[in-house]
């Protein structure tokens, strides 16, 4: 497995990546995703992309108190205030294969999205571990929970902001 900085870079601002996940039933769902910083330069902008959020994924590192804190005092108030309704939200605590480095205990971790009522899991996005299974896990339960309510004029899910794509003739559907 090759290994460069350009893997491991922080998000400066905003990003946003464009994927294609394929759900159980073989559906294709074309994503948005925007990852948003997590400083306080970027408050602002964050908070107009939790408006319109379907799905969020929360991630700390294991190895950082300050960044879980930062999930328990900004990201999680500002979610439950900002966006439009409970939604589907995963908890994940990166850098797993960084064990012997721990600040945040998995049953901490746990807690936190336990309280909230959120999906929890830890992943390592060196080794690669629990990451596409994260997303595919929001994506997919967004999608379901989101599917059963559809009416005519609101057929699209948004993963962090998004814009109506269409991937087939048939149905719009995007995250």
């Amino acid at each position: 497995m090759g290994y460069s900085m350009v893997d491991h870079l922080s998000t400066t601002g905003l990003d946003q990546k464009y994927n294609t996940f394929k759900l159980s039933d073989g559906s294709l769902i074309g994503c948005i995703i925007y990852d948003t910083n997590g400083t306080d330069r970027y408050r602002l902008l964050n908070e107009t992309y939790f408006k319109k959020v379907d799905g969020c994924l929360l991630v700390y590192d294991i190895t950082n108190r300050r960044s879980f804190e930062q999930i328990k005092d900004y990201f999680i108030p500002a979610i439950k205030e900002k966006c439009k309704r409970n939604i589907y939200t995963l908890l994940l605590g990166n850098k797993s294969d960084m064990a012997d480095k721990r600040k945040i205990s998995f049953e901490e971790g746990y807690e936190l999205a336990a309280e909230n009522n959120f999906r929890f899991k830890e992943a390592s996005c060196f080794e690669n571990k629990n990451v596409s299974e994260s997303f595919q896990s929001i994506i997919e339960n967004t999608y379901y929970e989101k599917k059963n309510n559809w009416s005519i004029l609101d057929d699209s899910i948004t993963l962090n902001m998004n814009h109506h794509i269409n991937l087939n003739n048939k149905r719009k559907k995007c995250c």
